[in-house]
């Protein structure tokens, strides 16, 4: 039987389950608490205690769980008796854990979807709260969730700077999963290729950039052909490494608004951890060094979202 991990936080206790959940436990899985009941408070705290971040559901429950977190998403984010802390802490654990099934199985569309749910999110719950978004771009990780965390961190400043630009709704849904979904094929590379990602870009060899790059072509050739794909965030994914000097890998001049928000925002928090930088200092390199790779008046626009949100405090 094929079993499916998700964030423990996309888990409520005292609900009713529409499925069974399982955790790992000794080199098994265990069925912890069955379909029709709820997970109480005490188990729940409990697991948290233990640190367990994951539970696990199998294949055949899967739309059941996608029904069951879509309306207690509704309910987290319209709930105004809810504080800021719980609805970052349920659209983590609902994105991460979109993203941990997108790498283990990125042919699938139930992924996908999740994913631009998750994206959704996201968006819905940095505009409705002010300080959503420095709550998620400030979260420290563990190194092996580093490269899910640069995606949520991506995804969230993206389309932040996107609404500013006043980019349509579509393009913001759009630019939204692409930006969480653009580094997929990161955990594909081999062990030693995924440290490439750690490492601050000026100490890259030619070579170790060439094999570092191929992550965009793969993440195409994971994703294209699928119906539910469209053009848009094919070519997001494809193009996110591009600049407007060419120094990209697929030596893109002409970058389209989202491409070139989407390069910038990526570029930024990648600095950010392979740098060991502040955010204030990260964007005082960039002011200097990625003159002539994106527009000045993009980069001012993205310092002014980055004051506004608090994000330089």
């Amino acid at each position: 039987m094929d079993y499916t991990p998700l964030r423990i936080s996309t888990v409520k206790p005292q609900k009713n389950l529409t499925f069974d959940l399982y955790i790992f436990f000794k080199d098994q899985y265990l069925c912890y608490v069955t379909k029709g009941m709820q997970l109480s408070e005490e188990k729940y705290q409990k697991l948290k205690t233990q640190k367990i971040a994951k539970f696990y559901i199998t294949e055949n429950d899967e739309i059941n769980y996608q029904k069951f977190l879509d309306n207690l998403l509704g309910e987290t984010l319209s709930n105004p008796n809810t504080n800021v802390e719980e609805k970052v802490t349920m659209v983590e654990g609902v994105a991460t854990s979109a993203l941990e099934r997108m790498q283990k199985d990125p042919g699938s569309e139930t992924a996908y979807r999740m994913t631009e749910t998750a994206a959704k999110s996201l968006r819905q719950v940095i505009t409705s709260n002010p300080d959503a978004l420095k709550k998620i771009f400030g979260k420290k990780v563990e190194k092996n969730e580093e490269i899910i965390k640069h995606s949520l961190n991506v995804c969230a400043i993206s389309v932040k700077l996107a609404e500013m630009l006043k980019c349509s709704e579509q393009e913001l849904e759009d630019l939204g999963t692409a930006a969480l979904i653009h580094d997929i094929s990161i955990p594909q590379l081999n062990k030693d290729d995924i440290q490439l990602f750690y490492k601050p870009k000026r100490v890259l060899s030619h070579e170790d950039k060439r094999v570092y790059y191929l992550h965009c072509k793969d993440a195409l050739v994971l994703l294209q052909q699928k119906p539910w794909v469209n053009k848009v965030i094919l070519d997001l994914v494809t193009n996110h490494e591009e600049t407007l000097s060419g120094s990209g890998p697929n030596k893109k001049k002409k970058l389209t608004k989202l491409e070139e928000i989407l390069s910038l925002v990526n570029n930024y928090d990648k600095r950010t951890i392979t740098n060991k930088t502040t955010p204030v200092q990260t964007l005082k390199d960039m002011m200097i060094d990625e003159l002539g790779n994106y527009s000045l008046d993009l980069l001012n626009e993205f310092k002014k979202v980055l004051q506004s949100e608090g994000i330089l405090d």
